[in-house]
Protein backbone atom coordinates (compact mmCIF):
# COMPACT_ATOMS: atom_id res chain seq x y z
CA UNK A 1 0.00 0.00 0.00
CA UNK A 2 1.71 3.46 -0.69
CA UNK A 3 1.97 6.06 0.95
CA UNK A 4 -1.18 8.10 -0.19
CA UNK A 5 -3.49 5.20 1.09
CA UNK A 6 -1.48 5.08 4.26
CA UNK A 7 -3.90 8.26 4.80
CA UNK A 8 -7.15 6.19 4.44
CA UNK A 9 -8.39 3.24 5.82
CA UNK A 10 -10.17 1.35 2.81
CA UNK A 11 -13.18 0.62 4.92
CA UNK A 12 -14.76 2.96 6.75
CA UNK A 13 -15.72 1.86 10.65
CA UNK A 14 -18.56 -0.09 10.79
CA UNK A 15 -18.42 -1.08 7.12
CA UNK A 16 -18.69 -5.13 6.47
CA UNK A 17 -18.45 -6.38 3.40
CA UNK A 18 -20.51 -9.27 2.21
CA UNK A 19 -17.66 -11.55 0.92
CA UNK A 20 -19.48 -14.73 1.14
CA UNK A 21 -22.32 -13.88 -0.55
CA UNK A 22 -20.56 -15.85 -3.19
CA UNK A 23 -21.62 -18.93 -1.15
CA UNK A 24 -24.65 -18.82 -0.98
CA UNK A 25 -26.41 -21.60 -3.44
CA UNK A 26 -27.87 -20.09 -6.33
CA UNK A 27 -29.22 -16.74 -4.69
CA UNK A 28 -31.04 -14.98 -7.94
CA UNK A 29 -30.67 -11.50 -7.01
CA UNK A 30 -32.44 -8.59 -8.87
CA UNK A 31 -29.78 -6.65 -9.68
CA UNK A 32 -26.18 -7.16 -9.51
CA UNK A 33 -23.45 -3.75 -9.94
CA UNK A 34 -20.06 -4.27 -11.29
CA UNK A 35 -17.78 -1.97 -9.13
CA UNK A 36 -17.33 -0.23 -6.54
CA UNK A 37 -16.74 3.46 -7.64
CA UNK A 38 -18.69 6.28 -6.38
CA UNK A 39 -21.23 5.72 -9.09
CA UNK A 40 -21.84 2.30 -8.05
CA UNK A 41 -22.02 2.76 -4.47
CA UNK A 42 -24.38 5.40 -5.32
CA UNK A 43 -26.61 3.01 -7.75
CA UNK A 44 -26.02 0.85 -5.20
CA UNK A 45 -27.36 2.96 -2.41
CA UNK A 46 -30.37 4.46 -5.25
CA UNK A 47 -31.36 0.53 -6.46
CA UNK A 48 -31.17 -0.82 -2.30
CA UNK A 49 -34.67 1.53 -1.64
CA UNK A 50 -36.00 0.53 -4.65
CA UNK A 51 -35.19 -3.99 -4.57
CA UNK A 52 -35.12 -6.11 -1.83
CA UNK A 53 -32.00 -8.15 -2.88
CA UNK A 54 -29.40 -5.64 -4.67
CA UNK A 55 -25.67 -6.84 -5.08
CA UNK A 56 -22.64 -4.79 -5.23
CA UNK A 57 -19.38 -6.56 -6.80
CA UNK A 58 -15.59 -4.78 -6.59
CA UNK A 59 -12.53 -6.02 -7.67
CA UNK A 60 -10.58 -5.20 -5.03
CA UNK A 61 -10.79 -4.96 -1.04
CA UNK A 62 -12.29 -1.86 -0.40
CA UNK A 63 -14.33 0.64 -2.05
CA UNK A 64 -13.17 3.84 -4.15
CA UNK A 65 -9.42 2.70 -4.75
CA UNK A 66 -8.98 4.00 -8.10
CA UNK A 67 -11.13 6.31 -10.00
CA UNK A 68 -12.87 7.39 -7.23
CA UNK A 69 -10.42 7.77 -4.38
CA UNK A 70 -7.75 8.83 -6.44
CA UNK A 71 -8.85 12.09 -7.04
CA UNK A 72 -8.44 16.55 -5.75
CA UNK A 73 -12.20 15.55 -4.25
CA UNK A 74 -13.53 18.48 -6.17
CA UNK A 75 -17.12 19.08 -6.35
CA UNK A 76 -18.19 21.33 -9.29
CA UNK A 77 -20.79 23.88 -9.60
CA UNK A 78 -21.87 23.20 -12.45
CA UNK A 79 -21.29 26.24 -14.71
CA UNK A 80 -19.09 24.35 -17.57
CA UNK A 81 -21.55 21.76 -18.99
CA UNK A 82 -23.96 22.93 -21.98
CA UNK A 83 -27.00 24.61 -20.79
CA UNK A 84 -30.73 22.31 -21.43
CA UNK A 85 -28.41 19.13 -21.44
CA UNK A 86 -28.69 16.10 -18.82
CA UNK A 87 -24.85 16.83 -17.47
CA UNK A 88 -26.28 20.37 -16.58
CA UNK A 89 -28.50 19.22 -14.79
CA UNK A 90 -27.31 16.61 -12.66
CA UNK A 91 -23.85 18.45 -11.93
CA UNK A 92 -25.76 21.29 -10.29
CA UNK A 93 -28.15 18.59 -8.49
CA UNK A 94 -25.31 16.07 -7.87
CA UNK A 95 -23.49 19.02 -6.16
CA UNK A 96 -26.29 19.66 -3.81
CA UNK A 97 -27.42 16.42 -3.04
CA UNK A 98 -23.33 15.54 -1.92
CA UNK A 99 -23.00 18.03 0.33
CA UNK A 100 -26.58 17.46 1.67
CA UNK A 101 -25.23 14.22 2.50
CA UNK A 102 -21.81 15.00 3.43
CA UNK A 103 -23.64 17.14 6.34
CA UNK A 104 -25.80 14.50 7.43
CA UNK A 105 -22.88 12.09 7.95
CA UNK A 106 -20.35 14.06 8.86
CA UNK A 107 -17.95 13.19 6.16
CA UNK A 108 -15.61 16.38 5.46
CA UNK A 109 -16.64 18.79 2.99
CA UNK A 110 -15.91 22.44 2.61
CA UNK A 111 -17.33 25.19 0.16
CA UNK A 112 -14.47 27.43 -0.79
CA UNK A 113 -15.33 28.70 -3.94
CA UNK A 114 -13.86 28.38 -7.60
CA UNK A 115 -12.28 31.00 -9.07
CA UNK A 116 -11.07 30.76 -13.03
CA UNK A 117 -8.59 32.95 -14.15
CA UNK A 118 -8.48 35.14 -17.34
CA UNK A 119 -4.46 36.03 -17.38
CA UNK A 120 -5.31 38.29 -20.71
CA UNK A 121 -8.31 40.20 -22.83
CA UNK A 122 -7.75 37.32 -25.10
CA UNK A 123 -9.14 35.21 -22.23
CA UNK A 124 -12.17 36.86 -21.20
CA UNK A 125 -15.21 36.21 -23.78
CA UNK A 126 -14.00 32.56 -22.54
CA UNK A 127 -15.52 33.93 -18.67
CA UNK A 128 -18.05 35.61 -20.42
CA UNK A 129 -19.37 32.27 -21.59
CA UNK A 130 -19.00 30.38 -18.60
CA UNK A 131 -21.19 32.83 -16.61
CA UNK A 132 -24.24 32.55 -19.33
CA UNK A 133 -23.92 28.60 -19.09
CA UNK A 134 -23.63 28.59 -15.20
CA UNK A 135 -26.46 31.48 -15.27
CA UNK A 136 -28.78 29.26 -17.58
CA UNK A 137 -28.14 26.27 -15.46
CA UNK A 138 -29.21 28.00 -12.30
CA UNK A 139 -25.75 27.94 -10.58
CA UNK A 140 -26.20 30.60 -7.58
CA UNK A 141 -23.92 34.01 -7.22
CA UNK A 142 -21.58 33.56 -9.95
CA UNK A 143 -20.11 36.37 -10.96
CA UNK A 144 -17.27 38.03 -12.80
CA UNK A 145 -14.89 39.80 -10.70
CA UNK A 146 -11.95 41.91 -11.15
CA UNK A 147 -8.50 40.90 -10.20
CA UNK A 148 -8.42 43.70 -7.38
CA UNK A 149 -11.52 42.43 -6.31
CA UNK A 150 -10.42 38.94 -6.34
CA UNK A 151 -7.12 39.46 -4.12
CA UNK A 152 -8.69 40.81 -1.35
CA UNK A 153 -9.85 36.99 -1.00
CA UNK A 154 -7.31 35.35 -3.12
CA UNK A 155 -3.71 37.88 -2.88
CA UNK A 156 -1.75 35.39 -4.52
CA UNK A 157 -3.85 35.31 -7.36
CA UNK A 158 -2.80 36.70 -11.00
CA UNK A 159 -4.43 38.21 -14.07
CA UNK A 160 -6.35 40.57 -15.19
CA UNK A 161 -9.89 39.42 -13.96
CA UNK A 162 -11.75 35.84 -12.97
CA UNK A 163 -15.06 34.06 -13.03
CA UNK A 164 -15.91 33.48 -9.25
CA UNK A 165 -18.68 30.60 -7.95
CA UNK A 166 -19.25 30.38 -4.62
CA UNK A 167 -20.88 26.91 -4.80
CA UNK A 168 -17.77 25.07 -5.47
CA UNK A 169 -16.59 22.75 -2.62
CA UNK A 170 -13.84 20.11 -1.88
CA UNK A 171 -14.90 16.40 -0.46
CA UNK A 172 -13.00 14.03 0.95
CA UNK A 173 -13.78 11.35 -1.59
CA UNK A 174 -13.12 8.31 -0.16
CA UNK A 175 -15.10 9.33 2.51
CA UNK A 176 -18.01 10.23 0.87
CA UNK A 177 -17.84 6.69 -1.57
CA UNK A 178 -17.28 4.96 1.93
CA UNK A 179 -20.40 6.95 3.35
CA UNK A 180 -22.27 6.16 0.42
CA UNK A 181 -21.75 2.06 0.14
CA UNK A 182 -22.38 2.16 4.10
CA UNK A 183 -26.19 3.66 3.52
CA UNK A 184 -26.32 1.34 1.19
CA UNK A 185 -25.55 -1.85 3.11
CA UNK A 186 -27.90 -0.71 5.83
CA UNK A 187 -30.31 -0.71 3.00
CA UNK A 188 -29.86 -4.63 2.82
CA UNK A 189 -27.36 -4.30 0.20
CA UNK A 190 -25.11 -7.74 -0.11
CA UNK A 191 -21.75 -5.58 -1.39
CA UNK A 192 -18.51 -8.43 -1.90
CA UNK A 193 -14.92 -7.22 -2.43
CA UNK A 194 -12.40 -9.13 -3.54
CA UNK A 195 -14.41 -10.30 -6.63
CA UNK A 196 -12.88 -9.28 -9.89
CA UNK A 197 -15.18 -10.69 -12.53
CA UNK A 198 -14.04 -13.52 -14.80
CA UNK A 199 -16.46 -14.08 -17.22
CA UNK A 200 -20.23 -12.71 -17.82
CA UNK A 201 -22.64 -15.09 -19.35
CA UNK A 202 -26.68 -13.79 -19.89
CA UNK A 203 -29.22 -16.52 -20.00
CA UNK A 204 -33.24 -15.69 -20.92
CA UNK A 205 -33.94 -15.57 -17.25
CA UNK A 206 -30.44 -14.58 -15.71
CA UNK A 207 -26.89 -13.43 -15.78
CA UNK A 208 -24.25 -15.79 -14.40
CA UNK A 209 -20.80 -13.66 -13.42
CA UNK A 210 -17.92 -15.78 -12.29
CA UNK A 211 -15.36 -13.92 -10.35
CA UNK A 212 -12.47 -15.68 -9.20
CA UNK A 213 -14.09 -16.97 -5.59
CA UNK A 214 -17.80 -17.79 -6.54
CA UNK A 215 -20.57 -17.34 -9.30
CA UNK A 216 -23.44 -14.93 -8.32
CA UNK A 217 -26.65 -14.34 -10.51
CA UNK A 218 -28.98 -11.43 -10.62
CA UNK A 219 -31.89 -10.50 -13.25
CA UNK A 220 -30.17 -7.49 -14.05
CA UNK A 221 -26.92 -7.00 -14.36
CA UNK A 222 -25.48 -3.35 -13.98
CA UNK A 223 -21.65 -2.54 -15.19
CA UNK A 224 -20.01 0.83 -13.23
CA UNK A 225 -16.46 -0.67 -13.88
CA UNK A 226 -15.13 2.61 -14.39
CA UNK A 227 -11.58 1.86 -15.90
CA UNK A 228 -12.66 -1.36 -16.58
CA UNK A 229 -16.44 -0.90 -18.22
CA UNK A 230 -15.56 -1.27 -21.61
CA UNK A 231 -13.98 -4.83 -20.97
CA UNK A 232 -16.85 -6.22 -19.34
CA UNK A 233 -18.93 -5.22 -22.14
CA UNK A 234 -17.08 -6.78 -24.57
CA UNK A 235 -17.59 -9.55 -22.92
CA UNK A 236 -21.20 -9.27 -23.10
CA UNK A 237 -20.96 -8.60 -26.99
CA UNK A 238 -21.98 -4.89 -26.74
CA UNK A 239 -19.57 -2.02 -26.94
CA UNK A 240 -16.92 -2.42 -29.05
CA UNK A 241 -17.03 0.50 -31.25
CA UNK A 242 -15.61 2.07 -27.58
CA UNK A 243 -12.04 1.50 -26.03
CA UNK A 244 -11.38 3.29 -22.60
CA UNK A 245 -7.87 5.16 -22.87
CA UNK A 246 -6.30 5.44 -19.75
CA UNK A 247 -4.89 9.15 -18.84
CA UNK A 248 -2.58 9.20 -15.47
CA UNK A 249 -3.31 12.54 -13.39
CA UNK A 250 -0.27 13.50 -11.36
CA UNK A 251 0.03 15.92 -8.73
CA UNK A 252 2.68 18.54 -7.01
CA UNK A 253 1.54 19.32 -3.18
CA UNK A 254 2.48 23.06 -2.11
CA UNK A 255 4.82 22.91 0.51
CA UNK A 256 6.28 26.50 2.14
CA UNK A 257 5.71 28.45 5.04
CA UNK A 258 3.44 30.98 5.94
CA UNK A 259 -0.55 31.16 5.16
CA UNK A 260 -1.52 28.43 1.91
CA UNK A 261 -0.82 30.18 -1.34
CA UNK A 262 -4.71 29.89 -2.14
CA UNK A 263 -7.57 28.88 0.04
CA UNK A 264 -9.93 28.15 -2.64
CA UNK A 265 -9.64 26.60 -6.22
CA UNK A 266 -7.84 28.58 -8.83
CA UNK A 267 -8.79 26.97 -12.54
CA UNK A 268 -7.29 28.33 -15.75
CA UNK A 269 -9.85 28.73 -18.78
CA UNK A 270 -10.31 25.36 -20.23
CA UNK A 271 -8.45 24.26 -23.52
CA UNK A 272 -11.31 23.72 -25.92
CA UNK A 273 -9.05 20.71 -27.75
CA UNK A 274 -9.51 18.46 -24.74
CA UNK A 275 -11.50 17.44 -22.57
CA UNK A 276 -9.50 18.18 -19.16
CA UNK A 277 -9.06 20.47 -17.09
CA UNK A 278 -5.88 21.59 -16.86
CA UNK A 279 -3.43 22.12 -14.06
CA UNK A 280 -5.25 23.85 -11.49
CA UNK A 281 -4.63 24.76 -7.93
CA UNK A 282 -7.15 23.25 -5.29
CA UNK A 283 -6.83 23.65 -1.54
CA UNK A 284 -8.14 19.66 -0.04
CA UNK A 285 -9.96 18.93 2.99
CA UNK A 286 -6.79 17.88 5.10
CA UNK A 287 -5.12 21.81 4.25
CA UNK A 288 -2.75 21.04 1.37
CA UNK A 289 -2.71 22.97 -1.53
CA UNK A 290 -2.51 20.25 -4.42
CA UNK A 291 -1.18 21.40 -7.82
CA UNK A 292 -2.27 19.55 -10.90
CA UNK A 293 -3.31 16.81 -12.63
CA UNK A 294 -1.93 16.74 -15.84
CA UNK A 295 -3.21 14.41 -18.15
CA UNK A 296 -0.62 11.78 -19.13
CA UNK A 297 -1.03 9.23 -21.30
CA UNK A 298 -0.78 5.80 -19.23
CA UNK A 299 0.54 2.52 -20.63
CA UNK A 300 -2.19 0.74 -18.33
CA UNK A 301 -5.48 1.17 -17.02
CA UNK A 302 -4.09 1.38 -13.41
CA UNK A 303 -0.56 1.84 -14.36
CA UNK A 304 -0.38 4.42 -11.52
CA UNK A 305 3.75 4.14 -11.84
CA UNK A 306 5.49 6.69 -14.78
CA UNK A 307 6.95 3.02 -15.47
CA UNK A 308 4.55 0.56 -14.90
CA UNK A 309 3.00 -1.08 -18.54
CA UNK A 310 -0.22 -2.90 -18.49
CA UNK A 311 1.08 -4.93 -21.49
CA UNK A 312 -2.92 -6.34 -21.81
CA UNK A 313 -4.31 -2.63 -21.91
CA UNK A 314 -1.93 -1.77 -23.89
CA UNK A 315 -2.28 -4.29 -26.55
CA UNK A 316 -6.22 -3.41 -26.75
CA UNK A 317 -5.69 0.05 -26.93
CA UNK A 318 -2.94 -0.17 -29.81
CA UNK A 319 -4.98 -2.45 -31.64
CA UNK A 320 -8.09 -0.87 -31.40
CA UNK A 321 -8.94 1.64 -34.16
CA UNK A 322 -10.49 4.09 -32.89
CA UNK A 323 -6.80 5.27 -30.68
CA UNK A 324 -4.62 6.04 -34.27
CA UNK A 325 -7.84 7.27 -35.67
CA UNK A 326 -8.36 10.00 -32.98
CA UNK A 327 -4.43 11.05 -33.27
CA UNK A 328 -4.97 11.21 -36.87
CA UNK A 329 -7.78 13.29 -36.59
CA UNK A 330 -6.69 15.63 -33.54
CA UNK A 331 -2.96 16.32 -34.78
CA UNK A 332 -3.34 19.11 -32.01
CA UNK A 333 -3.96 16.06 -29.59
CA UNK A 334 -0.77 14.49 -30.71
CA UNK A 335 1.19 17.75 -29.71
CA UNK A 336 -0.29 17.87 -26.04
CA UNK A 337 0.15 14.52 -25.57
CA UNK A 338 3.54 14.18 -26.35
CA UNK A 339 4.02 17.26 -24.36
CA UNK A 340 2.33 16.28 -21.44
CA UNK A 341 4.71 12.51 -21.47
CA UNK A 342 7.68 14.71 -21.63
CA UNK A 343 7.04 16.28 -18.66
CA UNK A 344 5.42 13.76 -16.10
CA UNK A 345 6.48 14.25 -13.19
CA UNK A 346 8.03 17.52 -13.59
CA UNK A 347 8.39 20.30 -11.24
CA UNK A 348 9.75 22.86 -13.38
CA UNK A 349 6.48 22.07 -15.90
CA UNK A 350 4.21 22.33 -13.19
CA UNK A 351 5.71 25.18 -11.29
CA UNK A 352 5.79 27.03 -14.93
CA UNK A 353 1.97 25.89 -15.36
CA UNK A 354 0.74 27.10 -11.42
CA UNK A 355 2.68 30.40 -11.96
CA UNK A 356 0.44 31.52 -14.74
CA UNK A 357 -2.02 31.56 -12.20
CA UNK A 358 -0.48 32.76 -8.85
CA UNK A 359 2.57 34.50 -7.87
CA UNK A 360 4.91 33.33 -4.88
CA UNK A 361 5.39 30.13 -6.27
CA UNK A 362 9.03 29.16 -5.99
CA UNK A 363 10.07 25.44 -7.46
CA UNK A 364 11.47 24.50 -4.58
CA UNK A 365 8.06 25.32 -2.86
CA UNK A 366 6.61 21.62 -5.15
CA UNK A 367 7.08 17.99 -3.88
CA UNK A 368 5.25 15.30 -5.68
CA UNK A 369 2.76 13.56 -3.96
CA UNK A 370 2.21 10.17 -4.04
CA UNK A 371 -1.73 10.78 -5.14
CA UNK A 372 -1.91 9.54 -8.55
CA UNK A 373 -5.36 9.02 -10.37
CA UNK A 374 -6.49 7.51 -13.86
CA UNK A 375 -8.77 8.88 -15.73
CA UNK A 376 -10.67 6.51 -18.17
CA UNK A 377 -11.09 8.48 -21.22
CA UNK A 378 -13.37 6.98 -24.00
CA UNK A 379 -12.77 6.76 -27.60
CA UNK A 380 -15.20 6.20 -30.33
CA UNK A 381 -14.02 4.15 -33.46
CA UNK A 382 -14.43 7.05 -35.39
CA UNK A 383 -11.53 8.73 -33.04
CA UNK A 384 -13.78 11.08 -31.28
CA UNK A 385 -12.84 11.75 -27.35
CA UNK A 386 -16.01 10.75 -26.01
CA UNK A 387 -17.28 13.56 -23.39
CA UNK A 388 -20.89 12.48 -23.43
CA UNK A 389 -22.98 9.75 -21.31
CA UNK A 390 -22.65 6.62 -23.24
CA UNK A 391 -24.93 3.49 -22.03
CA UNK A 392 -25.05 0.34 -23.57
CA UNK A 393 -27.98 -2.73 -23.04
CA UNK A 394 -28.70 -5.86 -23.96
CA UNK A 395 -32.14 -7.49 -22.71
CA UNK A 396 -30.28 -8.01 -18.84
CA UNK A 397 -27.60 -5.60 -18.79
CA UNK A 398 -27.15 -2.08 -18.50
CA UNK A 399 -23.59 -0.98 -19.31
CA UNK A 400 -22.51 2.76 -18.15
CA UNK A 401 -19.05 3.28 -20.68
CA UNK A 402 -18.71 6.96 -20.03
CA UNK A 403 -19.02 8.76 -16.93
CA UNK A 404 -16.82 11.90 -17.42
CA UNK A 405 -16.26 14.84 -15.09
CA UNK A 406 -17.87 15.49 -12.91
CA UNK A 407 -18.66 12.37 -12.70
CA UNK A 408 -17.89 12.50 -8.84
CA UNK A 409 -20.28 15.45 -8.41
CA UNK A 410 -23.19 14.12 -10.78
CA UNK A 411 -23.20 10.49 -9.15
CA UNK A 412 -25.85 10.44 -6.55
CA UNK A 413 -28.23 12.98 -9.09
CA UNK A 414 -27.26 9.71 -11.87
CA UNK A 415 -27.71 7.19 -10.15
CA UNK A 416 -31.51 8.80 -9.12
CA UNK A 417 -31.75 9.06 -13.15
CA UNK A 418 -30.80 5.48 -13.85
CA UNK A 419 -32.54 3.99 -10.80
CA UNK A 420 -35.54 5.49 -12.10
CA UNK A 421 -35.06 4.12 -15.32
CA UNK A 422 -34.96 0.74 -14.56
CA UNK A 423 -38.79 -0.35 -13.90
CA UNK A 424 -40.27 -2.66 -11.24
CA UNK A 425 -40.01 -6.15 -13.70
CA UNK A 426 -36.25 -4.71 -14.13
CA UNK A 427 -36.27 -3.07 -17.88
CA UNK A 428 -34.42 -0.41 -19.14
CA UNK A 429 -37.17 2.04 -20.00
CA UNK A 430 -34.85 5.41 -20.96
CA UNK A 431 -34.86 4.65 -24.59
CA UNK A 432 -37.03 7.01 -25.75
CA UNK A 433 -36.28 9.69 -23.74
CA UNK A 434 -32.68 9.79 -24.95
CA UNK A 435 -33.07 8.41 -27.82
CA UNK A 436 -32.11 4.75 -27.48
CA UNK A 437 -33.26 1.66 -29.73
CA UNK A 438 -35.77 -0.13 -27.79
CA UNK A 439 -34.32 -1.48 -24.26
CA UNK A 440 -34.24 -5.20 -25.90
CA UNK A 441 -31.91 -4.14 -28.13
CA UNK A 442 -28.15 -3.06 -27.86
CA UNK A 443 -28.67 0.36 -27.70
CA UNK A 444 -26.17 3.38 -27.34
CA UNK A 445 -26.50 7.33 -26.33
CA UNK A 446 -23.34 9.27 -27.34
CA UNK A 447 -25.65 12.60 -26.84
CA UNK A 448 -27.20 12.26 -24.14
CA UNK A 449 -24.62 14.66 -22.03
CA UNK A 450 -23.29 16.97 -24.60
CA UNK A 451 -20.74 19.93 -23.29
Amino acid sequence: MDSYWARYPRLHPGFRADNNAGNMTRQVYDIAIIGGGIVGCALARALGIRFDKVLLLEKEGGVACHTSGRNSGVVHSGFNPTPGTLKAKLCVEGGRLIRELCHDRGVRCEQVGTLVVAVDEREMPILDGLKKKGEQNGVPGIEIVPIEQVRSYEPNVKGIAAFHSPAGAIVDSVGLTQAVANESKQLGVDIALGQEVLAVREGAMEVEVTTRTGTFCAQLVVNCAGLHADRLAHMMGVGRDYVIAPFRGEYFIVRRPGPPIIRSMVYPVPNPIVPFLGVHLTKSVDGTVLVGPNAVPAFGREAYSRFSIGWKDLREIATHKGTWTAFRKNRALVGIAWNELRNSCSRRHFHAEASRLVCGLRPEDLALDSRVGIRPQLIHANGHLVEDLVIETTPRSIHILNVVSPGMTSSLAFADWVSGGISGDLRWTRAAEVGMAPACAIARTDAVLNG
